[in-house]
């Protein structure tokens, strides 16, 4: 049950991304749509990207469980669960950065945004 959900949401979340960060390559903008539009398509097929990868390493613990779990290799499970722990705050920690900065450029009043009355 597990298993499949996991898998299910990491095929249609990474083939979401994909089409996402494919919309951002081929469509035409204006020069305004560089402010709003285009930051938030990339922020939306980021965390999309990220929701793919974690649902994979769900899976892929998953079946790793359902192989070594009759075997009774506990130390094999445990290195495979800290081994995708690790790489998930690894992605985190690289893709933080870069996401924080275009949320606050995109979303705050800034340079180019019109006075409010």
């Amino acid at each position: 049950m597990t298993f499949g959900f996991s898998d299910a949401l990491s095929l249609f979340s990474s083939i979401a991304a994909a089409i996402i960060f494919m919309s951002i390559i081929t469509a035409r903008y204006k020069q305004d749509d560089f402010l709003k539009a285009l930051p938030r398509k990339f922020i939306l097929g980021v965390v999309i990207m990220f929701i793919s990868i974690t649902s994979m390493m769900v899976a892929f613990g998953t079946t790793v469980y359902q192989i070594f779990y009759e075997k009774k290799a506990y130390l094999m499970l445990g290195l495979v669960g800290v081994s995708a722990c690790l790489l998930m705050l690894l992605f985190m920690a690289s893709q933080f950065s870069l996401i924080w900065h275009l949320f606050i450029y995109t979303y705050r009043p800034g340079l180019f945004s019109k006075p409010s009355n």
